[in-house]
Protein backbone atom coordinates (compact mmCIF):
# COMPACT_ATOMS: atom_id res chain seq x y z
CA UNK A 1 0.00 0.00 0.00
CA UNK A 2 2.78 2.29 1.04
CA UNK A 3 4.54 1.62 -2.42
CA UNK A 4 1.02 1.85 -4.44
CA UNK A 5 0.90 5.39 -2.47
CA UNK A 6 4.66 6.79 -2.91
CA UNK A 7 4.10 5.41 -7.09
CA UNK A 8 1.14 7.59 -6.82
CA UNK A 9 2.70 11.05 -5.59
CA UNK A 10 5.32 10.47 -8.01
CA UNK A 11 3.19 10.27 -10.92
CA UNK A 12 1.26 13.37 -9.25
CA UNK A 13 4.63 15.62 -9.07
CA UNK A 14 5.96 14.47 -12.65
CA UNK A 15 2.82 15.74 -13.79
CA UNK A 16 2.88 18.88 -11.98
CA UNK A 17 6.23 19.36 -13.08
CA UNK A 18 6.03 18.40 -16.67
CA UNK A 19 2.10 20.50 -16.75
CA UNK A 20 4.13 23.53 -15.33
CA UNK A 21 7.27 23.54 -17.87
CA UNK A 22 4.29 23.14 -20.80
CA UNK A 23 2.51 26.32 -18.65
CA UNK A 24 5.94 28.54 -18.89
CA UNK A 25 6.95 27.28 -22.73
CA UNK A 26 2.83 28.32 -24.18
CA UNK A 27 3.51 31.48 -22.02
CA UNK A 28 6.86 32.48 -23.83
CA UNK A 29 5.28 30.79 -27.64
CA UNK A 30 2.21 33.57 -26.41
CA UNK A 31 4.69 36.23 -25.91
CA UNK A 32 6.45 35.36 -29.37
CA UNK A 33 3.17 35.85 -31.13
CA UNK A 34 1.90 39.53 -29.87
CA UNK A 35 5.47 40.45 -30.78
CA UNK A 36 4.35 39.32 -34.29
CA UNK A 37 1.68 40.71 -33.75
CA UNK A 38 2.92 44.20 -32.96
CA UNK A 39 5.38 44.40 -36.26
CA UNK A 40 2.91 43.19 -38.06
CA UNK A 41 0.36 46.31 -37.26
CA UNK A 42 3.06 48.70 -38.06
CA UNK A 43 4.95 47.08 -41.15
CA UNK A 44 2.35 45.06 -43.12
CA UNK A 45 0.26 46.49 -46.62
CA UNK A 46 -3.39 45.31 -46.38
CA UNK A 47 -6.78 46.20 -47.06
CA UNK A 48 -9.96 44.76 -46.21
CA UNK A 49 -13.37 45.36 -44.61
CA UNK A 50 -13.73 44.39 -40.64
CA UNK A 51 -17.11 44.72 -38.45
CA UNK A 52 -16.71 46.58 -34.84
CA UNK A 53 -19.03 45.94 -32.40
CA UNK A 54 -19.66 47.48 -28.69
CA UNK A 55 -22.93 46.36 -26.86
CA UNK A 56 -25.38 46.66 -29.29
CA UNK A 57 -24.08 48.60 -31.74
CA UNK A 58 -21.77 47.70 -34.67
CA UNK A 59 -20.32 49.30 -37.88
CA UNK A 60 -18.53 48.08 -40.58
CA UNK A 61 -15.44 49.75 -42.03
CA UNK A 62 -13.10 49.54 -45.37
CA UNK A 63 -9.31 50.27 -44.19
CA UNK A 64 -6.29 50.20 -46.73
CA UNK A 65 -2.81 50.30 -44.81
CA UNK A 66 0.95 50.26 -45.83
CA UNK A 67 4.18 51.36 -44.25
CA UNK A 68 5.75 53.12 -46.67
CA UNK A 69 9.42 55.82 -46.32
CA UNK A 70 9.06 54.94 -42.67
CA UNK A 71 5.56 56.30 -42.12
CA UNK A 72 2.60 54.35 -41.29
CA UNK A 73 -0.07 55.12 -43.50
CA UNK A 74 -3.29 54.07 -43.26
CA UNK A 75 -7.35 55.30 -44.52
CA UNK A 76 -10.18 54.18 -42.93
CA UNK A 77 -13.54 54.60 -44.67
CA UNK A 78 -17.18 54.24 -42.85
CA UNK A 79 -19.35 51.86 -44.69
CA UNK A 80 -22.79 52.57 -42.89
CA UNK A 81 -24.18 55.17 -41.49
CA UNK A 82 -22.76 58.99 -41.67
CA UNK A 83 -20.75 58.75 -44.63
CA UNK A 84 -17.07 59.76 -43.25
CA UNK A 85 -13.50 59.01 -43.95
CA UNK A 86 -10.14 59.31 -41.68
CA UNK A 87 -6.97 59.60 -43.06
CA UNK A 88 -3.39 59.19 -41.15
CA UNK A 89 -0.17 59.66 -42.30
CA UNK A 90 2.64 59.42 -39.08
CA UNK A 91 0.94 61.72 -36.61
CA UNK A 92 -0.91 63.84 -39.53
CA UNK A 93 -4.65 62.59 -38.68
CA UNK A 94 -7.57 64.32 -41.16
CA UNK A 95 -11.53 63.37 -40.95
CA UNK A 96 -13.31 63.54 -43.95
CA UNK A 97 -17.05 64.14 -43.09
CA UNK A 98 -19.45 63.28 -46.07
CA UNK A 99 -17.03 64.96 -48.21
CA UNK A 100 -17.60 68.33 -47.02
CA UNK A 101 -16.20 69.24 -43.91
CA UNK A 102 -12.12 68.35 -43.79
CA UNK A 103 -11.08 68.15 -40.11
CA UNK A 104 -7.65 67.81 -38.78
CA UNK A 105 -7.07 66.49 -35.38
CA UNK A 106 -4.26 67.67 -33.55
CA UNK A 107 -3.05 64.86 -31.51
CA UNK A 108 0.80 63.89 -32.08
CA UNK A 109 0.06 60.86 -29.77
CA UNK A 110 -2.37 59.36 -31.87
CA UNK A 111 -0.79 55.74 -33.33
CA UNK A 112 -2.29 52.35 -34.78
CA UNK A 113 -4.78 51.05 -32.58
CA UNK A 114 -3.88 47.49 -32.84
CA UNK A 115 -0.47 47.84 -31.85
CA UNK A 116 -0.64 50.67 -29.42
CA UNK A 117 -3.34 48.45 -27.67
CA UNK A 118 -0.60 46.17 -26.84
CA UNK A 119 2.33 48.14 -26.91
CA UNK A 120 2.90 48.70 -22.93
CA UNK A 121 1.31 45.26 -21.69
CA UNK A 122 4.19 43.10 -20.10
CA UNK A 123 3.39 39.12 -20.41
CA UNK A 124 4.05 37.54 -17.19
CA UNK A 125 3.22 40.07 -14.58
CA UNK A 126 0.44 39.13 -12.00
CA UNK A 127 -2.70 40.31 -13.82
CA UNK A 128 -3.40 38.69 -16.71
CA UNK A 129 -1.67 35.15 -17.78
CA UNK A 130 -1.14 34.92 -21.25
CA UNK A 131 -1.59 31.74 -23.37
CA UNK A 132 -2.15 29.91 -27.02
CA UNK A 133 -5.43 28.19 -27.46
CA UNK A 134 -5.21 26.58 -30.70
CA UNK A 135 -5.99 27.48 -34.17
CA UNK A 136 -8.95 28.67 -36.39
CA UNK A 137 -10.10 29.58 -39.56
CA UNK A 138 -10.73 33.15 -39.96
CA UNK A 139 -11.10 35.09 -43.95
CA UNK A 140 -10.14 31.77 -45.24
CA UNK A 141 -6.83 32.27 -43.37
CA UNK A 142 -5.30 30.05 -40.51
CA UNK A 143 -4.86 31.92 -37.39
CA UNK A 144 -3.25 31.38 -33.76
CA UNK A 145 -5.86 32.13 -30.93
CA UNK A 146 -4.53 34.16 -28.11
CA UNK A 147 -5.75 34.07 -24.36
CA UNK A 148 -5.13 37.22 -22.43
CA UNK A 149 -7.30 35.88 -18.86
CA UNK A 150 -7.44 38.15 -16.07
CA UNK A 151 -6.23 37.04 -13.02
CA UNK A 152 -8.76 39.18 -10.77
CA UNK A 153 -12.36 41.17 -11.09
CA UNK A 154 -11.08 44.34 -11.44
CA UNK A 155 -10.19 43.70 -15.59
CA UNK A 156 -11.32 42.62 -18.15
CA UNK A 157 -10.06 39.55 -20.37
CA UNK A 158 -9.36 39.49 -23.91
CA UNK A 159 -9.31 36.50 -26.91
CA UNK A 160 -6.78 37.63 -30.34
CA UNK A 161 -6.65 35.49 -33.74
CA UNK A 162 -3.82 36.48 -34.93
CA UNK A 163 -2.39 35.49 -38.71
CA UNK A 164 -0.54 32.61 -38.87
CA UNK A 165 1.63 33.67 -41.53
CA UNK A 166 1.84 37.17 -40.57
CA UNK A 167 1.06 37.29 -37.36
CA UNK A 168 -1.65 40.15 -38.52
CA UNK A 169 -5.20 40.98 -35.88
CA UNK A 170 -8.20 39.58 -37.41
CA UNK A 171 -10.11 39.29 -34.64
CA UNK A 172 -10.40 40.52 -31.29
CA UNK A 173 -12.78 40.35 -28.22
CA UNK A 174 -13.04 41.71 -24.95
CA UNK A 175 -14.43 39.44 -22.14
CA UNK A 176 -16.23 40.20 -19.44
CA UNK A 177 -16.71 38.93 -15.85
CA UNK A 178 -19.32 36.59 -16.81
CA UNK A 179 -17.66 35.39 -19.40
CA UNK A 180 -19.65 37.42 -22.16
CA UNK A 181 -17.97 39.21 -24.99
CA UNK A 182 -18.21 43.10 -24.41
CA UNK A 183 -16.82 44.45 -27.57
CA UNK A 184 -15.32 42.30 -30.89
CA UNK A 185 -13.47 43.50 -33.64
CA UNK A 186 -13.29 41.04 -36.96
CA UNK A 187 -12.24 41.34 -40.76
CA UNK A 188 -15.14 40.33 -42.99
CA UNK A 189 -12.32 40.34 -46.02
CA UNK A 190 -8.73 40.57 -46.08
CA UNK A 191 -5.82 40.57 -49.02
CA UNK A 192 -2.55 40.40 -47.41
CA UNK A 193 -0.23 41.30 -48.47
CA UNK A 194 -1.54 44.14 -51.06
CA UNK A 195 -0.82 46.52 -54.07
CA UNK A 196 -0.89 50.64 -52.70
CA UNK A 197 -0.83 53.50 -54.15
CA UNK A 198 0.07 57.21 -53.31
CA UNK A 199 -3.17 58.31 -54.07
CA UNK A 200 -5.48 56.14 -52.23
CA UNK A 201 -3.66 58.08 -49.24
CA UNK A 202 -4.77 61.65 -50.28
CA UNK A 203 -8.40 63.33 -49.72
CA UNK A 204 -9.42 64.15 -53.62
CA UNK A 205 -11.33 66.92 -52.71
CA UNK A 206 -12.63 70.21 -54.15
CA UNK A 207 -10.64 73.11 -51.85
CA UNK A 208 -13.98 75.57 -52.91
CA UNK A 209 -16.08 73.25 -51.03
CA UNK A 210 -14.81 72.05 -48.53
CA UNK A 211 -14.87 73.64 -44.83
CA UNK A 212 -11.78 73.29 -43.32
CA UNK A 213 -11.41 72.94 -39.46
CA UNK A 214 -8.52 71.96 -36.79
CA UNK A 215 -9.57 70.68 -33.66
CA UNK A 216 -6.66 70.99 -30.66
CA UNK A 217 -7.02 67.53 -28.40
CA UNK A 218 -6.04 69.30 -25.61
CA UNK A 219 -5.68 66.56 -22.38
CA UNK A 220 -7.33 69.28 -19.22
CA UNK A 221 -10.62 71.40 -19.20
CA UNK A 222 -9.47 74.85 -20.41
CA UNK A 223 -12.24 76.40 -17.88
CA UNK A 224 -10.24 74.86 -14.74
CA UNK A 225 -10.93 77.68 -12.48
CA UNK A 226 -8.42 76.77 -9.28
CA UNK A 227 -5.19 75.25 -8.88
CA UNK A 228 -6.28 72.43 -6.95
CA UNK A 229 -4.37 68.97 -7.29
CA UNK A 230 -6.39 65.54 -7.24
CA UNK A 231 -4.84 62.43 -6.24
CA UNK A 232 -6.87 59.02 -6.69
CA UNK A 233 -6.80 57.49 -2.88
CA UNK A 234 -7.94 54.05 -5.07
CA UNK A 235 -6.15 52.11 -7.74
CA UNK A 236 -6.55 48.92 -8.73
CA UNK A 237 -3.75 46.24 -8.52
CA UNK A 238 -1.45 46.39 -11.48
CA UNK A 239 -2.61 50.10 -12.06
CA UNK A 240 0.14 52.82 -12.35
CA UNK A 241 -0.54 56.57 -13.59
CA UNK A 242 0.79 58.03 -16.69
CA UNK A 243 2.89 61.00 -15.90
CA UNK A 244 1.11 64.57 -16.98
CA UNK A 245 3.26 67.71 -18.24
CA UNK A 246 0.47 69.33 -16.07
CA UNK A 247 1.14 68.84 -12.94
CA UNK A 248 -2.00 70.59 -11.45
CA UNK A 249 -4.46 69.23 -14.19
CA UNK A 250 -7.81 67.95 -13.25
CA UNK A 251 -7.55 64.87 -15.43
CA UNK A 252 -5.28 61.54 -14.60
CA UNK A 253 -4.54 58.89 -16.59
CA UNK A 254 -4.03 54.88 -15.47
CA UNK A 255 -2.62 51.74 -17.21
CA UNK A 256 -1.96 48.46 -16.42
CA UNK A 257 0.07 48.18 -19.72
CA UNK A 258 -3.62 47.07 -21.44
CA UNK A 259 -6.56 48.48 -19.64
CA UNK A 260 -6.74 52.05 -19.30
CA UNK A 261 -9.26 54.39 -18.00
CA UNK A 262 -9.04 58.17 -17.20
CA UNK A 263 -10.11 60.11 -14.03
CA UNK A 264 -12.01 63.91 -14.37
CA UNK A 265 -12.47 65.90 -12.30
CA UNK A 266 -14.99 69.05 -13.10
CA UNK A 267 -16.99 71.79 -11.17
CA UNK A 268 -20.53 70.93 -10.92
CA UNK A 269 -22.78 72.94 -12.91
CA UNK A 270 -26.47 73.30 -12.94
CA UNK A 271 -26.93 70.13 -14.96
CA UNK A 272 -28.57 67.10 -13.30
CA UNK A 273 -26.52 64.08 -14.34
CA UNK A 274 -27.05 60.63 -12.65
CA UNK A 275 -24.73 59.29 -10.21
CA UNK A 276 -23.37 55.94 -10.92
CA UNK A 277 -22.35 53.66 -13.76
CA UNK A 278 -23.68 53.65 -17.58
CA UNK A 279 -21.47 51.10 -20.10
CA UNK A 280 -21.22 50.92 -23.53
CA UNK A 281 -19.41 47.69 -24.66
CA UNK A 282 -16.27 47.36 -22.89
CA UNK A 283 -16.26 51.05 -22.05
CA UNK A 284 -17.76 52.18 -18.24
CA UNK A 285 -18.46 55.87 -17.26
CA UNK A 286 -19.19 56.39 -13.54
CA UNK A 287 -19.92 59.52 -12.04
CA UNK A 288 -19.93 60.80 -8.31
CA UNK A 289 -20.33 63.59 -6.40
CA UNK A 290 -17.43 65.29 -4.10
CA UNK A 291 -17.61 68.59 -1.91
CA UNK A 292 -14.64 70.07 -0.79
CA UNK A 293 -14.36 74.02 1.05
CA UNK A 294 -17.87 74.37 0.52
CA UNK A 295 -17.59 73.91 -3.49
CA UNK A 296 -19.12 70.87 -5.41
CA UNK A 297 -17.40 68.82 -7.81
CA UNK A 298 -18.32 65.90 -10.02
CA UNK A 299 -15.86 62.83 -10.58
CA UNK A 300 -15.88 61.01 -13.77
CA UNK A 301 -14.03 57.80 -14.46
CA UNK A 302 -13.85 56.95 -18.18
CA UNK A 303 -12.59 53.38 -19.03
CA UNK A 304 -12.38 49.61 -20.11
CA UNK A 305 -12.57 48.36 -16.50
CA UNK A 306 -15.64 46.65 -14.73
CA UNK A 307 -17.96 49.22 -13.36
CA UNK A 308 -17.26 48.30 -9.78
CA UNK A 309 -13.26 49.05 -10.46
CA UNK A 310 -15.09 51.92 -11.68
CA UNK A 311 -16.99 52.94 -8.82
CA UNK A 312 -13.82 52.19 -6.08
CA UNK A 313 -11.86 54.87 -8.34
CA UNK A 314 -14.61 57.45 -8.57
CA UNK A 315 -14.93 57.19 -4.20
CA UNK A 316 -11.36 57.26 -3.70
CA UNK A 317 -10.77 60.35 -5.42
CA UNK A 318 -9.61 63.49 -2.95
CA UNK A 319 -7.69 66.70 -2.93
CA UNK A 320 -4.24 66.37 -2.58
CA UNK A 321 -3.31 67.48 1.32
CA UNK A 322 -0.38 69.80 1.97
CA UNK A 323 -0.32 72.06 -1.30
Amino acid sequence: MLLRFALSFLVLVSSLVLMAGHSHADSEQAKEWLSKMRTAALQESYRGTFMFSRGDMSSSMRVVHRFHDGQEQERLTQLDGEMGEILRRGTEVMCLVNGQRLIQLDKQEFSNPVSSAFADFMPGHDYYALSTNGFERIVDRSSVRLSIKAEDSARYSYYLWLDQASGLLLKSQVIGLNGDALESFQFTELKIPTETDDREFTFDVDEKVVSHQRIPMSDADARWPERLVWEAGYAPPGFMTVDSSDSNSNVMLFTDGLANYTVFVEMKDNKVLPEGASRVGATVIYLTPLKFNEREYTVTVVGEIPPMTAMKVAKGVRPEMGR
